[in-house]
């Protein structure tokens, strides 16, 4: 169990007392004031629980926790009060922002069985996490992987747009970034339906005929059914949703789903812009010329991003049995009848060397183009 506490309070005194009666059993950190106390929180990493109190100058301890919080809301939090604040320090527990509020003076004991009880609820919150993520990831990689053997196109799309969303949300900082992750894999999943003959109009956006328009407008209710049958996709359901609606000037609730949405936007729309073969800096001043659409922190995210993606990778032209994981293809891999294998900018995983090698197998002479355009991380 993390034992790795931070202390903060702006007496000395109590501070040293903090040292004195809980060393022998946390990992204790200290800091002597609200600001102190984020920057020992953003260096030092890794606290299971903040300990503060609620009076302290420059920033009070509700304030500094709720912002601990939003850094990490898996981090426990406790506040230590008196009683002029105690009305102050009762919002803060009602906003979700603290996990106990102990009346100081405090017993040492007391405080010892409160701490306790925080880093086992931190180690509740971690667990139920980790076997959410491993169960979700499982089942958003097998859907997938049915995907990428079914609608090759889409999946390709939902990789592009996947690593744009990831990146551009790390860049942004918002937390839970697996969301637009998953988001990003179901806003292609429903397109798996159509049928073959459509699927490329479909994707290309060209002219539709009045029968196939109905199904695309199917698509967004078939996915949202989809998500309702997995438990835990609830604020991924709340993103796509949002796609469909203007939500530029919504208020961000915290939770960053109004962000994530408008990340998502801004990658679905760069990346079909793109498979157009427009050039990417036309792209970004286009989505940027238009703020009412996207949101120019995002747009003006996407422009910084794109100028530091391209420091990380290298075009390559390789023969095809030289493909390994970890490389990403820089143009359609198709055989040599025009059906799609994988679509541009796919990453090269386990699965798609063994359909690779799959067909290779069935055919006398490889079906595939000699050589390939390919991207490989910089090493150097």
């Amino acid at each position: 169990m993390n034992n790795k506490i931070l202390c903060v309070d702006d007496e000395e005194s109590i501070l040293k007392g903090f040292q004195l009666n809980l060393r022998k059993d946390f990992e204790l950190h200290m800091a002597s004031n609200g600001v102190e106390g984020l920057e020992v929180f953003d260096r030092e990493k890794g606290f299971a629980l903040v300990l503060s109190d609620m009076r302290m100058p420059e920033m009070n301890g509700a304030t500094m926790l709720s912002e601990i919080k939003k850094r990490d809301p898996e981090v426990v939090t406790v506040l230590l009060t008196g009683h002029t604040d105690f009305e102050s320090a009762m919002a803060a527990v009602n906003d979700g922002n603290v996990f106990r509020m102990l009346s100081k003076p405090c017993p040492p004991q007391t405080l010892v069985k409160v701490l306790r009880a925080g880093l086992e609820q931190h180690d509740l919150i971690r667990s139920k996490r980790i076997l959410l993520d491993k169960t979700l990831r499982g089942a958003v990689d097998a859907l997938a992987q049915s995907l990428s053997t079914v609608k090759p196109l889409f999946f390709g799309r939902a990789q592009r747009v996947g690593r744009l969303s990831n990146e551009l949300a790390e860049m942004l900082n918002i937390p839970n970034r697996w969301r637009v992750d998953v988001a990003s894999v179901f806003s292609q999943l429903g397109y798996i339906s159509l049928p073959e003959s459509v699927s490329e109009d479909v994707y290309h956006k060209r002219d539709l005929s009045s029968e196939v328009k109905k199904l695309v407008k199917q698509v967004p209710i078939d996915t949202q059914n989809l998500i309702s049958k997995i438990p835990g996709l609830e604020e991924v359901d709340a993103i796509l949703q949002k796609l469909e609606i203007q939500h530029r000037f919504e208020k961000e609730d915290g939770s960053g789903v109004r962000s994530l949405a408008s990340i998502l936007r801004v990658s679905l729309d760069f990346d079909f812009y793109e498979e157009l073969g427009h050039d990417r800096s036309v792209i970004v001043q286009t989505l940027k010329s238009r703020s009412n659409d996207y949101d120019p922190i995002i747009t003006d995210s996407l422009s910084n991003l794109l100028v530091v993606a391209e420091k990380k990778f290298h075009l390559e032209e390789i023969p095809i049995k030289e493909l390994e994981i970890g490389m990403r293809l820089a143009q359609e891999l198709r055989l040599d009848d025009g059906f799609l294998i994988a679509s541009c900018g796919a990453d090269v995983d386990r699965q798609l060397l063994k359909v690779i090698r799959n067909y290779n197998s069935c055919y006398a002479e490889s079906p595939f183009p000699r050589k390939l355009q390919v991207t490989v991380p910089v090493t150097s």
